[in-house]
């Protein structure tokens, strides 16, 4: 299996997220620093590191072979891939200790050594570079070229480098000296080994093909990592056939299908084995083994030789090729272990005292220079965060002193920057993001020239930053051009200006940068030369250079302002084209100059730059096709009009046209909202004068701008009135351009939405009332009655509604402006006009219709038409008799001959009955037709009187709020409150609602002040009304009083059966459209509360007194009573709907209640806390939602309280109310409030984890789901103050918490556990271990797996822990007697032989426990049974379990162990479901194998321990037991998914296991010899073996059992498992198939043998076989015969016999009692009478096993012990044996395993001998080979990470609960995407999926992101 290290990899490739792949980055990194620093948590930047450490080669070693295996992944192209591999490079090099020379004291930047020998910076050309070198573009087009091997040192580094800068062009930057003799070089290098042969090849080709892999193995299509991959490691030395690559075929005269075939066949994945691992380092802690052998690929055998312990470096003694052509798989560790070490790469590696990261930079200046534009990003990445972290001492040496150093370093620097500039030069490679281009090698070469400027001398700045501007003017290529273009712009190369400004761009953000004015004044003159640029990328990038340095440039350099604002201009003023995306950068950077004085006074003052000319230049902008520049050039323009010194004469007619248009036509709510504030500003510039105001919007223009506002909804927006500004600043024909407003003009709602609509009319009626308020008030009713009044009186309901709301904003806006004498109304005629208007028709019958429901009464015209005129189509009755509706449709009903929606209801009632009646019985089937149509008819008519019905509303609200805003008396208040309370209750959209949730708060304003008290009352209580109304949120206690178990906030999200009564798809359409408006209600009702707050604030409750008693009357109604069971009995007598609706009342409106208030609600927390422990399921979610929402409020009054009177009740084990109360609170609060938890999350965390276990499954899912949202904080809670109001108790307590959750965190911190009580035994090490785990198991709550190898000490380490806690329990209890220590028993569950041994050993162990065995005939358990609770630990078996679990389930234990608890391995057993039924605090199970068939059966373990951890039985397969198993043939197709599902598994079990193995702690234990005794068939089994193969169920069985889809489970695989088992019969004994006397006899005469001879031993090679053995062991050899004349099969037979008894006792297994039998009475009694025996199996007495055990230990003349596996291989101690012989074997290798060490354990003094009787080319050595591939499996999921605390990653248990919820976001991630593919192609849906555009891979690639990773601002 694959180490740790290859899985970390895989995901860095592989993994299905971000966040899946960083954590693997992460982890990666932690591990590889290990070698190097001890803390990989928190490296701070002031720690002094100790350098000393710094200087040990083999620890960096270890490091660069990590860093090695990295690299390669950075040429990935995936972008996803690489960024992973840079972020894990990055954390590698931040957490790696600061390598700095030992002598010298230097600062953090380095100074300018004056020195005559200065180093030079390298002679760079631009010239030379432009002509000559070779440009560097997206890809060499060489992706399909064979690999030619893998650079393996430095000097192949090198010799890569130099063809590679000669291949550029660029020889002139190489130093390295030309008399070098690189090739002699190389091959010193490359002899090492006498059987290693060079791979380089052609190495300059190799710089861009090289490979990890091994070069003949293809790379795999299935990962992203691309085939030119670079890692300085060497091939595998191990074999020449190996080493040297394949020859490749000539694919140039090939076909593209036929090179694609070819390509096919050599993809892995097409033969049968696994790919081998990379080679790797010596002396590496992650060596993966290398493979040797032509064929080259890896093959898992068995370990056959176990001296070798370590797992690297042991290579096996080869004897011949063969043997060496094996990677041996130790079973008991997992991974491979190397044959033969790998050779040493060298090129990381850096001579001794030198710069540590020297050779990880060479190789990555190799990439920088590669053809194909990943691997030049990838190393770019790379680099940044190299320089960033460790740049400071690059090129520095231990032997140089301080001046030689800072030259070096000097030097280095030069180097390294001349080759970014190159790249910069020559890269030509852009990308698309929307609508600008991204070169991502540029500006990610820019960051990190950046990355290296801060650690280079001022001097060396200086040369960058003059080639960066050569690279800018590029005056050396003018010259080029001799004068022959004629057009300059042609002469430069754009790609080359555009990668200088970036260099400048990250080069002025640097702190101190801009010191000097002559470099600032450079950066102002190439940025201005950039925005000069014809190209438009260019434009941008040089805008965006000038904005870090703005205050700079204002300050230092203002006689260059006047240049730069002209160059500004000229750019906007020359966008010729619609997709300009540099116009938002250039406006950004207008926007930000306008806010210093010096560019206020030059626009205000210059001739050269008159502002009104400037301003109309952005005209044009304002409806652009790019969203950000519209806002933009909104923004600049209202930024000049703040400053008062500025010109204004642009504020005109145009400006005011292009804002009302904005506002008309914008989809982006931003840009309506500034643009409506810049109108705002217009107006009130222009009112100062009003002459002026009237002057520039004439009565003309403001009847067009109220034609276009008005338009009816659907109908196009006529445009013909609209200014074009594009027209007036262009004197030529019109641009080319996109219409953005489209969609908004043609008014199609398909495309955009009502509401969008909605929000811009309301926008621009806004509008119109600030522009009637600013006009003269006298004016006012001349110039806007006629145009007001005549769409008030409108039959268009968009008309009246905008009339309405234009009105209700004009008074709102006077009282807010004015002062509130005199009123609007006194003040003005049209005033009082509109708010009479408005009363009248409240106060009147609605219109019969409205203009916009005229296409459906035309459609309602033509349906009755064609019913009438269907009696005489259909059913033949005379013309005459049909009557002749009228064809003028009139809406209003204004006209008494048109018709309308009353002549369509009339002609339906009275003449639809009358024809229909006149036909009497007739026409049956034609009437039904008629009846049919009829009913669509009603249906449409329907639809018609709803859709009257929500106009009317519309208009009612928009007339009430204006009426309200008037601030008119009337005589009635109740039309006006009904018509505002209508838009409340029954309006749809949302922002009509809220406008009517403001009327309805300005008309209790009103009532306040004008002291009528009546009307609020009333509407206070409709509103609680309202918010009660949704049953979902306000539940009806009556239908759901009977459910009191059980936590209905968590199940309701999970279980859809909850609540079934309220499931929209289960109700018929009159219940939905219920549920709807009652929705509709509670939300309006929410923003009247709202609202409320808003203009009342703290005084609310003294404006509206009765708000209180109607949101927390039902409360005091029910707790007022001190316990929750007198409460429960008032809410079942009366109040039961009252607290209901009091608990949903407050969760909707305490939200919107003022802070002031807030400390009024402390006094409910107490009634809110006896809701929560209510026996009503109901009553405790609806308190558990309502506290969560106060929590949300008011954090820290809440939360406080909760952590003091709710988290006791968490544990309460006595009631489970209290539990599931306190845990449903604390769900809903960690739901609703998320991070605002934090401070407080550290009280949540223990607490939650220990329900995790609780016996209620509800309150158990529930905390499990708690917890996976609260271990995210948990890291990010240290660093916080302390809440405000904690007592010092409660701050001592946190502190507690904390440590306790510490130690949870790092395994490391855990104390050693003091057991309280005497152990009458002497604990070895590993056994205290093994206690501190489960106690710290307790501790936690949690539970988990004891899996130590056989022969241990499990039980007495279990002994330990439970004498340990019954003692802890009996003082506590002694102290203060409490719910949580009230005595408990434990129950242990066993194998019915060891109930017996469990017994013994606790009496023998611990005397302060009072065990008692739970066993016998159903009588005697039934008299014990009342007792049970009266001792400490009750023993019983599994059967018994299993037949009384009723009995048993009642009792609460404190611990449950399960001793062999793989016995519960199948989850659908009976006795496994009664096993999971008891119930105990603490779960324990105790296996030597955890795992022994498949995986599947962990997930069974864990049901029991933790229920719902490892997911259900069914994702639980799909997502770790299939991918495992489909594995078992080792094809490479499926060994990547096999390899990431180990792994996962193998993280999330990890802290619940552990595992320690005999050998690694057992020192003086023997060792265990496992030999496999091979014996032939005899003749009668021959011929019965080929008699049965030739059947047609034989091949059936070989078909099934080839194909490995044979489950015992189903039945169709019955005759599979018969056929199994009779040749498993077979091979042992011909007796056991053959049992008619007929067949016996016609057998022998077909095999010639006598009639009597079956029960002869000659016919089971198997019992001469165990009888040689016996002999072998001195055993039943006839008197006189000395036992070594036998040819012993033993290795340390004696050589003398000289005892009394045998040397040699042997335990003797088989599956069959039947086969015991035999053993007994063929061999014993008949051939070697003399062997002393006994027996153990099936049909022993349960109660006389323990005592067989005993004497067979203890009498050392029984020679042998003859044992059933089943009964005799579990839990024993048979340490009086030294030899065992399996007769026959297991499917199962774990059981194999555990009966060998019933023997090798504990104890045992000799060395164990055991062996296997295998018959030769029969079925068995199938079983054997399976029985490997199992073995293979167990120990990946268990390995030695499991052997303690230490190595567990405890650290890591917080995320396993996250990990789990990650792979279900994917999962659902992914059955969204498949949704939305099923998707119907509509225009709509088109649209909204080009919004998913992948927009995100390139977001680092900014100014900001870039300063924030230096860590500054």
């Amino acid at each position: 299996m694959t180490s740790r290290l290859d899985r970390l990899l895989l995901l860095l490739d592989t993994g299905s997220s971000q966040s899946v792949r960083h954590t693997a980055a992460k982890q990666l990194a932690q591990l590889a620093v290990k070698s190097v620093t001890s803390n990989v948590q928190i490296v701070e930047e002031d720690t002094k590191r100790e350098q000393t450490t710094l200087r040990d080669q083999a620890s960096w070693a270890e490091l660069m072979s990590v860093v090695a295996r990295i690299i390669p992944f950075l040429h990935s192209k995936s972008f996803e891939t690489r960024t992973a591999a840079s972020v894990a490079l990055s954390q590698i090099f931040s957490l790696s200790p600061v390598w700095q020379p030992l002598h010298g004291d230097y600062s953090k930047t380095p100074p300018d050594i004056s020195c005559e020998t200065a180093p030079g910076y390298p002679a760079f050309s631009l010239r030379e570079l432009l002509t000559q070198g070779k440009l560097l573009l997206a890809s060499s087009g060489k992706e399909f070229m064979k690999p030619a091997g893998i650079l393996s040192s430095a000097a192949e580094v090198k010799k890569a480098r130099k063809e590679a800068m000669s291949r550029l062009g660029l020889e002139f930057l190489d130093e390295v000296a030309d008399d070098m003799d690189l090739d002699k070089e190389l091959t010193e290098d490359m002899v090492v080994d006498d059987q290693a042969q060079s791979t380089s090849g052609d190495v300059a080709s190799s710089l861009s093909e090289m490979e990890i892999n091994t070069p003949d193995q293809p790379p795999s299509k299935e990962s992203s990592v691309p085939p030119r991959e670079d890692t300085p490691t060497a091939t595998s030395p191990t074999s020449s056939a190996a080493a040297t690559p394949a020859p490749e075929p000539d694919l140039s005269g090939l076909s593209a299908r036929e090179r694609n075939r070819l390509k096919r066949k050599r993809k892995p994945g097409n033969s049968a084995f696994v790919a081998a691992p990379p080679p790797q380092s010596v002396g590496a802690k992650f060596a993966a083994a290398p493979v040797t052998g032509p064929a080259n690929k890896a093959r898992l055998i068995a370990a056959e030789d176990k001296a070798a312990k370590s797992r690297i470096n042991s290579p096996a003694p080869i004897v011949d090729t063969s043997a060496a052509e094996r990677v041996v798989i130790d079973p008991s560790k997992g991974g491979a272990v190397s044959p033969k070490a790998a050779k040493q790469s060298k090129a990381l590696e850096v001579e001794e005292g030198c710069w540590i990261w020297d050779g990880v930079v060479k190789v990555l200046e190799v990439d920088l220079l590669s053809p194909a534009w990943e691997v030049r990003h990838g190393a770019a990445m790379a680099l940044r965060e190299l320089l960033k972290a460790q740049g400071r001492y690059g090129g520095m040496h231990d032997t140089s002193n301080y001046e030689e150093n800072e030259l070096a370093h000097e030097k280095w620097c030069n180097d390294l920057s001349a080759k970014f500039l190159c790249v910069f030069v020559l890269d030509r490679f852009g990308d698309f993001v929307s609508d600008q281009v991204v070169a991502p090698v540029r500006e990610t070469v820019s960051q990190t020239l950046a990355s290296l400027l801060i650690h280079m001398p001022r001097r060396s700045m200086l040369h960058v930053h003059s080639i960066l501007l050569q690279m800018i003017r590029q005056d050396s290529v003018l010259t080029l051009q001799n004068g022959n273009s004629a057009d300059p712009e042609q002469s430069h190369v754009w790609e080359v200006r555009h990668a200088g400004l970036l260099g400048i761009k990250y080069e002025v953000a640097q702190e101190g940068a801009t010191e000097s004015p002559h470099v600032l004044k450079d950066v102002v003159d190439a940025a201005i030369l950039g925005l000069g640029d014809r190209d438009d990328d260019v434009r941008s990038v040089a805008a965006s250079c000038l904005l870090p340095v703005a205050n700079h440039l204002v300050e230092q350099i203002p006689e260059m302002l006047e240049q730069v604002l002209i160059v500004l201009w000229h750019c906007l003023s020359d966008m010729k084209d619609d997709l300009s995306s540099s116009v938002g950068a250039v406006m950004d950077l207008l926007g930000t100059l306008v806010t210093f004085q010096r560019v206020i006074d030059i626009l205000a003052n210059d001739v050269a730059l008159p502002l009104s000319t400037l301003a109309t230049t952005l005209f044009p902008f304002f409806r652009h096709t790019i969203s950000n520049v519209r806002l933009a050039v909104v923004k600049t323009l209202d930024s000049f009009m703040t400053v008062p010194t500025l010109p204004r004469e642009w504020i005109s007619t145009p400006f005011l046209c292009l804002l009302l248009q904005n506002l008309i036509c914008e989809e982006r709510v931003d840009i309506r909202d500034i643009s409506l504030a810049a109108w705002e500003r217009a107006l009130s510039i222009l009112s100062a004068d009003p002459q002026k105001l009237e002057a520039t919007v004439d009565q003309g223009l403001i009847l067009n701008w109220y034609a276009i506002m008005m338009t009816p909804i659907g109908l196009p927006i006529d445009t013909t009135n609209f200014y074009r500004p594009y027209v007036a600043v262009e004197n030529s024909k019109a641009p080319e351009r996109h219409n953005v407003d489209k969609n908004m003009l043609a008014q199609d709602l398909s495309l955009v939405s009502m509401e969008t609509i909605f929000q811009a009319r309301i926008t621009a009626a806004k509008a119109m009332a600030e522009l009637m308020l600013r006009w003269r008030m006298e004016l006012v009713t001349d110039t806007f009655r006629p145009i007001i009044i005549h769409y008030m009186d409108s039959t268009s309901m968009a008309q009246r509604f905008l009339a309405g709301v234009i009105s209700e904003e004009w008074a709102f806006r006077y009282s807010k402006s004015q002062d509130p004498s005199p009123l609007l109304l006194e003040r003005s005629e049209l005033a009082r006009e509109l708010s009479e208007k408005s009363l009248a028709w409240l106060q009147g019958n609605p219109p019969l219709g409205y203009h916009e429901l005229t296409p459906s009464l035309v459609r309602i015209h033509t349906e009755v038409t064609g019913i009438l005129q269907s009696f005489t189509t259909l059913c033949k009755l005379p013309a005459s008799t049909i009557p002749v509706l009228p064809a003028d449709i009139d809406v209003t009903g204004t006209n008494p001959a048109g018709f309308n929606i009353n002549t369509a209801q009339k002609a339906l009632a009275g003449h639809y009955t009358r024809l229909r009646d006149s036909l009497g019985r007739t026409k049956k089937k034609e009437l039904a037709t008629i009846a049919e149509r009829k009913d669509k008819l009603d249906a449409s008519i329907k639809r018609y009187a709803e859709m009257k019905a929500q106009n009317d509303n519309r208009v009612s609200a928009a007339f009430a709020g204006a009426f309200v805003a008037f601030e008119s008396v009337p005589d009635k208040v109740s039309p006006v409150v009904k018509g505002i309370m209508n838009g409340i209750k029954n309006e749809e959209n949302l922002d009509l609602q809220t406008r009517s949730a403001v009327g309805v708060s300005r008309f209790i304003n009103f009532c306040t002040k004008n002291n009528i008290t009546q009307p609020p009352d009333k509407i206070v209580k409709n509103l609680c009304t309202f918010l009660c109304q949704d049953a979902e949120e306000t539940p009806m206690f009556s239908f759901t009083k009977k459910r009191l178990d059980g936590i209905l906030s968590f199940t309701a999200g999970t279980n859809p059966a909850v609540g079934k009564e309220l499931d929209p798809a289960s109700q018929d359409p009159a219940k939905l459209e219920e549920i709807r408006k009652a929705r509709l209600s509670r939300r309006g009702a929410k923003l009247a509360f709202q609202e409320f707050s808003n203009i009342f604030g703290s005084t609310l409750f003294d404006v509206l007194p009765n708000i209180w008693p109607c949101t927390v009357g039902g409360l005091l109604s029910a707790f007022q009573c001190e316990s929750p069971e007198k409460a429960d009995q008032l809410i079942e007598k009366q109040f039961g709907q009252d607290v209901i609706d009091s608990l949903s009342v407050l969760e909707a409106i305490v939200p919107t209640f003022h802070p002031d208030l807030h400390p009024k609600f402390t006094q409910i927390f107490p009634m809110l806390e006896l809701a929560l422990r209510s026996q009503f399921a109901i009553i405790r979610q609806c308190a558990a939602k309502c506290f969560a929402t106060v929590c949300d409020v008011m954090p820290d009054q809440a939360l406080k309280y909760i952590v003091e009177h709710v988290i006791p009740l968490v544990p309460d084990p006595m009631s489970l109310a209290n539990r599931q109360g306190a845990i449903e609170l604390i769900y809903q609060v960690v739901q609703r409030l998320d991070i605002k938890v934090l401070p407080y999350v550290i009280f949540l965390v223990v607490p939650i984890l220990g329900r995790m276990s609780d016996v209620n499954d509800e309150v158990r899912a529930t905390a499990t789901n708690t917890f996976a949202s609260l271990v995210k904080m948990v890291p990010l809670e240290a660093g916080l103050p302390d809440p405000p109001g904690f007592s010092e108790d409660l701050l001592k307590r946190r502190e507690e918490e904390r440590q306790f959750l510490s130690q949870l965190l790092d395994g490391t911190k855990v104390e050693q556990y003091q057991i309280p009580v005497t152990i009458n035994a002497e604990l070895r090490k590993y056994q205290q271990d093994g206690v501190n785990w489960l106690a710290f198991l307790a501790k936690y709550q949690l539970h988990g797996i004891l899996c130590d190898d056989m022969g241990l000490g499990k039980t007495l380490q279990s002994i330990c822990i439970l004498a340990s806690k019954h003692f802890e329990r009996t003082e506590k209890r002694g102290e203060a007697p409490s719910p949580d220590n009230v005595h408990l028993p434990s129950l242990i569950v066993c194998p019915p032989t060891l109930t017996g041994h469990w017994y013994y050993e606790i009496q023998k162990y611990a005397g302060n426990l009072k065990p008692v065995m739970y066993t016998g005939n159903s009588r005697e358990r039934s008299r014990l049974v009342s007792k049970l609770h009266n001792y400490d630990i009750v023993i019983t078996s599994y059967e018994v379990v299993r037949n009384d679990i009723t009995s048993l389930e009642a009792f609460k234990w404190l611990y449950c162990i399960l001793d062999e608890g793989h016995v519960i391995k199948n989850s659908k057993t009976k006795l496994t479901k009664a096993v999971k039924q008891l119930q105990a605090q603490h779960r324990l199970i105790l296996s030597g194998t955890p795992i022994q068939n498949n995986v599947l059966e962990l997930w069974s373990l864990f049901d029991f321990l933790m229920p719902g951890f490892l997911g259900t039985e069914m994702s639980f397969n799909e997502r770790f037991s299939k991918p495992i198993l489909s594995n078992r043939d080792g094809k490479a197709k499926t060994g990547e998914a096999a390899a990431l599902a180990l792994e996962a598994l193998h993280k999330q079990v990890l802290p619940f296991l552990l595992r320690r193995l005999k050998e690694d702690v057992l020192h003086d234990l023997p060792p265990k010899i496992i030999q496999d005794y091979y014996c032939e068939l005899s003749d009668l089994q021959k011929q019965l073996y080929d008699d049965f193969s030739k059947s047609k169920v034989a091949s059936q069985a070989e078909e099934s059992f080839q194909s490995g889809a044979v489950e015992k489970t189903d039945p169709k695989n019955q005759h599979v498992f018969q056929s199994l088992q009779y040749l498993r019969k077979l091979c042992n004994h011909p007796a056991l198939v053959l049992k008619d006397q007929e067949m016996i006899a016609s057998t022998l005469a077909a095999a010639k043998l006598p009639p009597n001879s079956l029960k002869d031993i000659q016919n089971a090679p198997k019992l001469l076989a165990l009888k040689q053995l016996l002999l072998d062991c001195g055993i039943g050899s006839p008197p006189g015969i000395a036992t070594d004349s036998h040819k012993s099969e033993l290795i340390d037979t004696p050589t003398d016999s000289s005892g009394a008894f045998s040397q040699h006792r042997v335990l003797i297994f088989c599956q069959m009692k039947q086969m015991l039998d035999i053993i007994e009475t063929d061999l014993f009694r008949t051939h070697m009478p003399s062997v002393t025996y006994m027996r153990l199996d099936g049909s022993t007495d349960s109660n006389k096993r323990h005592a067989i055990v005993q004497t067979f230990n203890a009498d050392p003349s029984i020679d042998c012990l003859l044992l059933t596996t089943h009964v005799g291989g579990l839990g024993l101690t048979l340490t009086g044996a030294d030899t065992v012989i399996f007769v026959e074997h297991d499917w199962n290798p774990m059981k194999d395993l555990q009966a060998m060490d019933r023997a090798h354990r504990i104890g045992q003094k000799k060395v164990v001998n055991v062996y296997r009787l295998v018959t030769k080319g029969t079925l068995e050595e199938k079983i054997m080979g399976l029985q490997r591939f199992k073995l293979n499996i167990a120990h990946s999921v268990v390995t030695q990470q499991n052997a303690g605390l230490s190595s567990m990653e405890t650290d890591q248990v917080l995320d396993l609960f996250k990990r789990t919820t990650e792979d279900e976001d994917a999962a659902a991630a992914a059955k969204k995407a498949k949704a939305a593919a099923s998707k119907p192609v509509t225009q709509k849906n088109l649209l909204a999926a080009l919004e998913d555009l992948p927009e995100d891979e390139y977001e680092g690639l900014d100014l900001s992101s870039f300063m924030t990773s230096l860590g500054r601002p």
